[in-house]
Formats: structure tokens, sequence, C-alpha cells
């Protein structure tokens, strides 16, 4: 990954922890550094816990083997199971110039199955 993709990522997490630290949840952005991290983001409030995992793309497709997520499908399928716990995938898309969000028990099959997302047909718009 190149560091201008690395900024762009960063800075998408950076939107999604103030959107939800606005709003009086408290945030917490799991390090990079640690290895084998499920989700890049847990946010918190009134008893309740969201795991966000935060994807940029340049197109209007979330690409399984592209975004990473075929490299993690290990631990995060072990951890959703172990945990019954979902994980809520917030998706940057500059072609489409808005985010989209989906979650692992809707659209995990899917992004397999196929091969990717389509954020317009497979997920949410995201009002952030």
């Amino acid at each position: 990954m190149g560091y201008k993709s690395y900024k762009v990522g960063k800075d998408f997490e950076g939107q999604i922890i103030d959107y939800y630290a606005d709003r009086g949840y408290f945030v917490l952005k799991i390090p990079t550094v640690i290895q084998g991290t499920v989700f890049d983001i847990i946010v918190i409030k009134g008893g309740s816990a969201l795991c966000i995992e935060c994807k940029h793309t340049n197109s209007a497709k979330l690409n399984f083997v592209g975004s990473g997520l075929a490299k993690k499908e290990d631990e995060i399928t072990h951890f959703v199971k172990k945990t019954n716990t979902n994980i809520y995938f917030y998706i940057k898309s500059e072609k489409l110039n808005g985010i989209y969000w989906t979650t692992y028990g809707r659209s995990w099959e899917l992004l397999k199955k196929q091969g990717y997302l389509d954020l317009e047909k497979d997920c949410f718009k995201a009002i952030i």
C-alpha cells in the first residue's frame, strides 16, 4: 500500500471516529501495529458496542481480495462465530463520492461468492 492510500484510509477512519465521538460514544481505535486485528474501531454507548472495519475504494465495488478482507477471513469469521457479534463494514467510495455500510452477517457469503460487493446494490448508503 502506498503512502497516499494509507493516508486516505487513516483520514477515513478519523472521519468515522469523529462521527461517533461527536454523538457521545466512547471510541477506541485499535492500533494498526497489532497483528491479527479483526476490525479497526470499536464504539460503545448505552451498554452496546459496534465493531467497525473501515475500507476505502476508488471504484463502486469493494473487492474481497483487493480490500484485504480475504487476508483476514479466518480472524473475522472466528471472531463473529466465537463472540456472536457482528462487524460493521464502512466503505468510502471515491467513484460514488459517498460512504456505504453493510455487516458481516448480511454480506460475507455474497462477498466471497461473487468476489466483491456492489456498493449501490449490496450495501446501504451511510448518512455521515
